[in-house]
C-alpha cells in the first residue's frame, strides 16, 4: 500500500497523542482505516453508524483519551444532535476526520447535496473546520488537534475528494 497522505495524517494524529480511533466505512479513507487496523499502538474500533462512532469517541474522551472519528461528510446529517447535545454540551475535544464528498468532480450524484451543505452546517454549529484541498494543507492538522483541546470541543478536518483520490 502506497498511501503517503494517509500515513502522514495518521502519524500526525498519533504524534499529537490521539490514541482512540473509530470509523465507518469510506472508500476515500480506506487506506487510513487499514493503517489503524494494523497499528497496535492505538485503540481502533470500527462502527456501523456515525452516531455510534461519535458515542464511542465521547466515552473514550470522558475516560481521558484524545479521540478521532473517520467518516464521510454525508454522515454529518446523522450526528447533528449528538454533536450539539453530547459533544459540544459536555465540551469533548474530538477530532472528526471527514472525507469531503460532493464537491465539483464528484462522480456520485447522491453525495452532492450533503457536500454542498457541510461547510455551512459546521459554520452554523460553530465547529472549526480545516479544508485540506492540497497536500500542503495537511501540515495544519496538528494545530487543529491542539485547538480541539484548547477549546474543549470538536474540530473537523475535511479531506477533499480530489486530494484523497490521489492517495489510492
Amino acid at each position: 500500500m502506497n498511501a503517503p497522505f494517509s500515513r502522514q495524517i495518521i502519524d500526525t494524529l498519533k504524534d499529537k497523542q490521539v490514541t482512540f480511533f473509530t470509523s465507518v466505512p469510506c472508500k476515500l479513507l480506506a487506506n487510513m482505516i487499514t493503517l489503524l487496523e494494523q497499528d497496535t499502538a492505538v485503540s481502533y474500533h470500527p462502527a456501523t453508524r456515525e452516531d455510534e462512532g461519535l458515542g464511542m469517541c465521547a466515552g473514550a474522551s470522558l475516560a481521558g483519551k484524545t479521540t478521532c472519528i473517520l467518516m464521510q461528510d454525508s454522515g454529518l446529517g446523522t450526528i447533528i444532535n449528538a454533536l450539539a447535545a453530547l459533544v459540544q454540551f459536555y465540551q469533548l475535544p474530538i477530532v472528526m476526520l471527514m472525507s469531503y464528498r460532493g464537491s465539483p468532480g464528484e462522480p456520485v450524484p447522491a453525495q452532492a447535496p450533503m457536500g454542498m451543505l457541510t461547510p455551512e452546517l459546521l459554520k452554523l454549529m460553530q465547529i472549526p473546520m480545516l479544508h485540506c484541498h492540497e497536500a500542503k494543507d495537511l501540515n495544519e492538522i496538528a494545530s487543529y488537534v491542539d485547538f480541539a483541546r484548547v477549546k474543549q470541543g470538536p474540530v473537523v478536518i475535511l479531506l477533499d475528494f480530489h486530494l484523497m483520490s490521489g492517495d489510492q
